[in-house]
Order: structure tokens, then sequence, then C-alpha cells
């Protein structure tokens, strides 16, 4: 062994010496690495492969499945004998990824209780944790108490992440289908991990995008010289056409949605949030009512960014301009007119307080002042009752402004409980 070494030598050496080289800029690099090998694997096996997304997505369905027969796995049974409530000995509960969300978002509302104060009575167990499937397992007659849910969740929280990782590795090949993240997002709330959800649904928003600008560029339809958002902009027109068949445009769009309606902004950096937004309004279209929506919304977004860069309030200003541009949805024949007034009094409002930021007072008085004859559109007589949440900004605003503006007497008619 000793003659071995001594005769290679050399090599060790040499080998130890260009690892050691090596090995910083590997580790600085690492991701760019893995990155390219993993599009080599990926070119290697052809993508998107539905075939292999899809054989994936059975292996995960099949750890589900295999969890909602119950009391199949005897070490687990075992286990459950000596640990469960007598109703519940020696049987495994089966899966119910609803009652497993349900468990999670219990336990996440009870962070900061003590563990005593945890524990659920029998009547709370029969009244808020039963389910359908459990039904089979009682015998007849008799009253079937649902689950603790901190051991129900832990009992079955390995299978279900066994399937998440089933889904996410689907999601490399899928694609522009939409498949993937829909498996992501059924289990992804059961098991407390909701950003999950939005690295799917962002995941096929970029592929998607990616298979058209592949597409395009290979029928020489993307002019040279384009600047990346000039590029999406071309991508999301031949998205918006259906322009091929393996891209749907209402996934797509499906999927913007979801990003923002199901996780909410807290998920998302704002500047995340509005490339988002972006994509959203070039789709619905000017002459939508989701467009005014998603204006507004868009204007929340630049007046939150204000509070960092000021020159976000100017964005503010003039989405929530044109989001109070109700006339593009007034002739819709099924629109809501009185909570569309609503919505274009909450919009003028915003963007009066937008000018307030700005220290244009003038500007946002007169916005103000224009206002106090659309009162009506949000008190007792608009839809739905007094709209007290955008009354009293309203109230605040001018308030401050008067005084801003040295019209202290004025600042002070205007009462604090309106």
């Amino acid at each position: 062994m000793n003659q071995i070494f001594r005769e290679n030598l050399k090599y060790i050496l040499a080998v130890l010496i260009v690892w050691a080289i090596t090995f910083p800029w590997i580790l600085r690099n690492k991701d760019t690495i893995l990155a390219k090998f993993t599009l080599a694997y990926n070119s290697f096996f052809g993508y998107p492969n539905p075939r292999i997304a899809h054989q994936l997505i059975a292996k995960g369905d099949a750890v589900l499945e295999g969890r909602k027969e119950g009391g199949t796995d005897i070490l687990q049974t075992i286990n459950q004998f000596f640990s469960s409530e007598e109703n519940t000995k020696g049987s495994i509960l089966p899966l119910d990824l609803a009652l497993m969300e349900k468990a999670c978002l219990y336990f996440r509302s009870k962070e900061h209780v003590e563990d005593h104060f945890l524990e659920l009575t029998w009547r709370e167990k029969a009244r808020d944790w039963g389910s359908p499937l459990f039904l089979k397992m009682a015998p007849q007659g008799e009253l079937t108490l649902g689950p603790n849910p901190k051991d129900y969740w832990n009992s079955h929280i390995d299978a279900v992440l066994t399937a998440l990782d089933y889904y996410k590795r689907a999601l490399r090949f899928s694609g522009p289908e939409l498949l993937a993240p829909k498996k992501i997002e059924s289990v992804a709330w059961a098991s407390c991990r909701p950003n999950e959800i939005l690295l799917g649904y962002k995941t096929h928003m970029l592929e998607t995008e990616n298979f058209v600008l592949k597409k395009l560029t290979e029928l020489e339809k993307v002019p040279s010289g384009l600047s990346a958002v000039q590029k999406r902009s071309v991508v999301l027109s031949s998205i918006k056409r259906s322009d091929f068949s393996e891209v749907s445009a209402n996934d797509y769009l499906e999927s913007l949605l979801r990003q923002i309606l199901l996780t909410g902004m807290k998920n998302f950096s704002p500047r995340e949030m509005d490339d988002i937004y972006e994509r959203i309004l070039y789709f619905v279209g000017a002459d939508e009512k989701e467009y005014l929506k998603f204006k507004f919304r868009r204007g929340e977004l630049f007046f939150q960014l204000g509070r960092e860069e000021e020159i976000y309030y100017k964005r503010a200003a003039t989405e929530f301009k044109e989001a109070a541009n109700i006339q593009l949805a007034a002739e819709i024949e099924d629109i809501n007119l009185p909570a569309l007034l609503v919505h274009e009094f909450e919009s003028k409002m915003k963007e009066a307080e937008s000018y307030h930021k700005l220290k244009e007072n003038s500007k946002s008085l007169t916005i103000l002042d224009a206002l106090k004859p659309k009162l009506r559109n949000v008190d007792e007589r608009s839809v739905g009752g007094k709209k007290d949440d955008i009354l009293k900004p309203y109230h605040n605003v001018t308030r401050s402004v008067l005084r801003k503006l040295g019209r202290y007497e004025e600042a002070d008619e205007i009462p604090f409980n309106e």
C-alpha cells in the first residue's frame, strides 16, 4: 500500500494542488455551475418534457393516495396504539389535506399560546376536527372524535412533503403546462409552506415566457436589438393571441392572478409585485372593469414604495388617477354602478393623498374639493351602507392638507368622529 502511494505521490499532489486552486472558484460559482448542469440534464431528456412531468406527478399522487386508505403502515399503527385517543387506537387516520391545512392555520394562530391551552376538548374534536374520511373507521352508531390536530398533522407530514418534492421535480419539465403548479398548491397549504405556491406559479410564468420566446426566436419573429422589456412585450402579445397550441393564455393569466390573489403582497418584494401587475394590466386590457381594480392596487403598491423613495408617490398619483376613470367600465351591462362610484371616490381620495405626501398641497386640495359633491356616493346611501373606511381617511387627509396650507379654522371644523 505504501509502495503504491509513493509511486503515485506526484499525481496525488497534483490533484490536491489543482483542487486547492479551483475550490474557491467552484464555491463562489456553485449556483452557476449547478444551473448549467441542470440545463444540460434538461437538454438531454428534452425540455419541456410532459412525459417525465406526468410520471413524477403520478408518483406524488400515488404517495398521497396510499395515505388516504389509512391503517397500512404497521410501525405507525403500533406507535398510535400507545399514543392515540381510545377511539383511534390500532388504526391510522386517513389523509385529509383540508384537515391538515386547517391544523396548520389553527396552530399558526396560536403561536404564542401556552401548550396546555391548545389541548382540545372532546366536544371541539367532534365538532371542528371531524372528516368524512373517518366515518368508515368508527363502529356503527358511535360518535367519531376528530384527531388531535398537531398529532394528526405530524402523522402525515412526511408523506405530504414527499409528494411535494415529486411535484416540484415535475415543475422542471412541465414548461407552459399548469398541472404541476396546481399540484404544488394542493399540498403546500397542508404542509404549512405557502411560499411553495408562489414558487410554483412564478416558475410557470417564467417558463411559459421562455418557451414562447424560444419558439418566436426559432421562427425569426423577434427583431434583433430589442431590450428585455421589449422582448417581454413581444412574448406577452404572442401568449395573448394564443400563437402556440402548447401555451394557454388562460393558464398564464391564472398563474399571474394566483401569485397576487392567493399568496398576497406580503410574500413578494414590492418590485416583484409591480412586474406581475404590469403583465396583468397588459392582459386585462383598458376596456375591462378589472383594469380599474388592478390600476388601483398598483397605485397602492407605489404608495407603499413611496415611503422609501418619494418619487413613487408621483407614480402612485398617476395610477390612482387612471383608476378613477370609471368611463372605461361604465358601459358594461352587468356593472354595479354604486360600487363603481365608491371606487372612483376612493381612487381620487388616494390621488389627493399621494400629492399631499409630495407636499403639493394645493393640487391635493383641488382634488379633495372636487370630491365634496360626491360624498353621497360613500355615505349611508351608497352600496352596502356608509363607507367609514373611506370617509375617515378622506377627512383626515383634508384636515392635514388644510393645516399645511395655513387654513387652521377650516381644518378644525372637520369633526374627528365622523
